[in-house]
């Protein structure tokens, strides 16, 4: 029978667990509130593990706590050993509790292409209950209410962590009914100088569109303005104008034949969409990772 080393010099798990909340939430009052304990105890566990490691974790400033060096050190390991035992436990004897994870998404991302593909991951992960917020603008300061978000751009933004999810060229489209029209006229560039509709926040996609097709000091007609690329597409559809888009946003409508290529080329686009964090100490539970290594592989099929 093989003999099993008892496990030395380790803190009890009470203590570490009133650490990781406390550092997680710079409070040891908060720390309380979500341990159901006292400030009090909170304090005492910590003065415990502090004097059991023989080094001071944190500072205790006039309002709130600081990490010393060596709390900051010893952080990350403490979260991850807390985070595989719960994946440990989990994936051994299952989730009594539904878990819900917070998505925000820009609107034309949630709708067109993120909602028709989550029943995929409800019918995968059943225990877990996805809130999808769409947005039209991002936030400018990370919110701690979202787990995850999609954003659009170069992939840098204060206080956040960015992953690049996908990056899709500009297409132009329009209705069948005003793509002829505009060829019996011989004048295809028309569509995006003379007949264009215009997306608020995207004026930059125009430029590269011209760019693309070599057109020079050529300013864009004073068409219809939206805020949604929803609400340009549907536009598009009814013979409004030219809508400057993504091609995953848009297969039904060329399925359904409610909207056509205006030109063959897509336009190269140096923005992406990516899938950010918020940068603060907080651990990245189970089910939020399911959901980005999904999202992960969804992008990847679009991409193909």
């Amino acid at each position: 029978m093989t003999r099993v080393r008892p496990v030395v010099g380790l803190p009890t798990l009470t203590w570490l667990r009133a650490f990781e909340a406390a550092a997680r939430s710079a409070s040891f009052s908060a720390a309380a509130v979500e341990l159901s304990l006292t400030s009090g105890a909170i304090s005492y566990q910590i003065r415990a593990l502090e004097r059991h490691l023989g080094f001071a974790l944190f500072e205790r400033l006039p309002r709130g706590v600081r990490l010393t060096p060596m709390g900051v050190a010893y952080l990350p390991p403490v979260r991850k050993a807390f985070e595989e035992l719960a994946d440990s436990t989990v994936g051994l004897f299952g989730s009594k509790d539904r878990a819900q994870i917070t998505v925000h998404a820009p609107v034309s991302l949630a709708a067109l292409w993120l909602a028709p593909r989550l029943p995929s991951f409800m019918a995968e992960n059943p225990s877990v209950d996805v809130r999808l917020a769409s947005v039209i603008w991002d936030n400018a300061a990370p919110d701690e209410a979202t787990d995850l978000e999609i954003r659009y751009g170069a992939g840098h933004w204060h206080g956040y962590r960015s992953e690049r999810l996908m990056n899709q060229g500009i297409i132009a489209v329009c209705s069948p009914a005003l793509l002829r029209e505009t060829l019996a006229a011989a004048d295809r560039t028309a569509l995006v100088t003379r007949r264009l509709i215009h997306i608020m926040g995207h004026e930059d996609q125009w430029l590269k569109v011209c760019q693309g097709l070599g057109l020079a000091d050529v300013r864009p007609n004073h068409g219809p303005i939206v805020d949604t690329t929803v609400a340009a597409l549907e536009l598009a559809a009814s013979g409004a104008g030219c809508a400057l888009t993504r091609r995953i946003f848009v297969d039904s409508y060329l399925k359904t034949g409610r909207l056509t290529l205006a030109f063959d080329s897509e336009f190269a686009d140096e923005n992406s969409y990516f899938v950010v964090t918020p940068e603060r100490p907080r651990r990245i539970g189970r089910e939020v990772q399911l959901f980005r290594d999904w999202l992960v592989a969804m992008a990847a099929r679009a991409a193909d």
